[in-house]
């Protein structure tokens, strides 16, 4: 199997409104911050050579102390993103040295992705040329006007996606390239190259690969991670 030939992109640089404007990938996770779980797995990754942090012009400071604190096994850096998550992504992802042929972005808020589900991106990547973590829509779902329920959804063939998003270099970089000079919204990677007519294929993620978005799902997220490591909430493993 091929190794080492992946650079993971580690996109981090919301602003976390929707969280309460806190740096949300430097809340404590079962004792570390959120961030700090991403670049552990990264570590633990045969197929990730180096990482790639992009931080807003808000976090930056923050972020950089942490990794610099850190003795991380892999090389890393961080980039400075933009206002829109296509043009964070694509400050990452332009920065991916072309040693690299693989390239996974991941979503920093996603601490409980495990280190298989980074692999089996990397390999669906290279088997493929595009591929996201995804796992199938269970939930019965509503179209929803003005609070009033206009009809459901069939759930049938729908899967929510998740990251790690794994690509061929060669593929991604054009299309995050037109992606950043585009007035379209794109909110995965995926979507930037489906807008290209490529095809994207799915690699089955995990239910617990959970993101933090609102205080609440942080308090999921220490409950997983206690739960994975063997130990009470709040203790170290």
């Amino acid at each position: 199997m091929t190794t080492g030939d992946a650079t993971l992109v580690i996109v981090a640089a919301g602003r976390s409104e929707r969280y309460g404007g806190t740096c949300k990938v430097m809340e404590l996770v079962h004792c570390q911050p959120v961030l700090a779980w991403s670049m552990q797995a990264a570590d633990l990754a045969p197929s990730i050579c180096d990482v790639i942090v992009v931080v807003g012009v808000h976090s930056r400071d923050e972020i950089t102390r942490f990794l610099e604190s850190g003795t991380w096994d892999k090389p890393w850096q961080v980039v400075e993103g933009g206002s829109r998550r296509q043009d964070s992504v694509a400050a990452g992802v332009l920065a991916v040295p072309e040693s690299s042929t693989v390239v996974l972005v991941h979503d920093g808020a996603r601490p409980l992705a495990p280190v298989s589900l980074y692999e089996s991106c990397a390999e669906a990547a290279r088997q493929h040329g595009a591929c996201i973590a995804a796992t199938p829509v269970s939930d019965t779902l509503k179209s929803v006007s003005d609070g009033t329920i206009q009809r459901t959804v069939s759930r049938s063939g729908l899967w929510a996606a998740q990251t790690p998003q794994g690509f061929l270099r060669h593929i991604l970089q054009p299309a995050v390239a037109r992606a950043r000079e585009s007035t379209n919204e794109f909110t995965d990677e995926a979507s930037m190259l489906e807008a290209a007519g490529i095809p994207v294929h799915i690699v089955p993620g995990s239910r617990s690969n959970l993101k933090v978005t609102v205080p609440e799902d942080l308090a999921m997220v220490d409950a997983l991670m206690s739960l994975r490591h063997h130990s009470p909430q709040g203790t170290t493993s």
